[in-house]
């Protein structure tokens, strides 16, 4: 396990300036690029330094990341790992939730869910109880379908506990559409510009802007004039987008962060 930001070398708290504190970012990014730190899926945790890095910017000290679509665990569980890790770096205590329905996909509503690609049952989670019995006090597993539960979590989840990272791996244009609420909550629940991965999106030749989660994307950025998801593919993140909280108070000037917000590729 890496010392960074532990026992030796420098800490976060010796960040006061924006360069310091991306200097630090950068070499944290760079042990998990090299392999230094293994703490799972490497797109995960680059995705969630991004997020450590810019609540540290903004002075928040609780976010959530979270998985939708958890399958088999593996994700959700290499989540945690990072979670574990970066939290005590930055002084930020991320809680990781997962959803799933449990039973797997289900049946395709039309050609907009791939149906050539996608049938009903597939990536069904073997036992829920065993995958929560492995999980860290801080994280959690919600079952059910997103467009049930995802409401109720939302309407509970606290104002001081921000919006840090969210992978959405549902497969489906109708199941994205399904969990897009959790980006339209009031712009204090959020980082100013929350990191999110998208799963299906460029790896099969059937992937188009009219169909899956590309089109969920486009429809969302439609009717939401002050929200808008897009791509940073120069990061070298896999699949790395952003939702940009254009009402957010920082990026409204209302209020600023404790650094000038400008957080890099690490």
């Amino acid at each position: 396990m890496n010392n960074l930001g532990k026992s030796s070398g420098p800490k976060i708290s010796d960040c006061k300036t924006t360069a310091q504190l991306q200097n630090f970012c950068r070499e944290i990014g760079r042990d998990i690029r090299q392999g230094k730190v293994k703490i799972g899926r490497v797109h995960y945790a680059l995705s969630l330094l991004q997020t450590c890095a810019q609540a540290y910017h903004c002075g928040y000290d609780e976010v959530v990341s979270v998985e939708l679509g958890v399958a088999g665990g593996a994700g959700l569980l290499d989540m945690c790992s990072a979670a574990e890790h970066l939290g005590p770096i930055f002084g930020i205590d991320i809680r990781v939730v997962g959803f799933d329905n449990a039973t797997g996909l289900p049946a395709p509503k039309d050609y907009r869910d791939h149906p050539e690609m996608w049938q009903q049952t597939m990536f069904k989670m073997p036992d829920p109880d065993i995958l929560r019995a492995k999980l860290p006090k801080f994280a959690e597993l919600i079952v059910g379908d997103v467009a049930d539960t995802i409401p109720g979590w939302l309407e509970a989840k606290p104002l001081s506990r921000k919006m840090g990272f969210v992978s959405v791996d549902v497969d489906y244009y109708s199941s994205t559409l399904s969990a897009f609420p959790m980006f339209e909550m009031a712009p204090e629940h959020y980082l100013p510009a929350m990191p999110l991965y998208f799963d299906d999106m460029n790896t099969c030749i059937t992937y188009n802007s009219r169909c899956g989660e590309p089109l969920a994307i486009a429809e969302f950025n439609e009717r939401n004039p002050m929200r808008i998801i897009e791509e940073k593919p120069t990061w070298a993140i896999r699949n790395f987008h952003a939702l940009h909280v254009l009402d957010h108070p920082f990026r409204q000037g209302t209020a600023l962060p404790k650094f000038p917000l400008q957080v890099v590729q690490y």
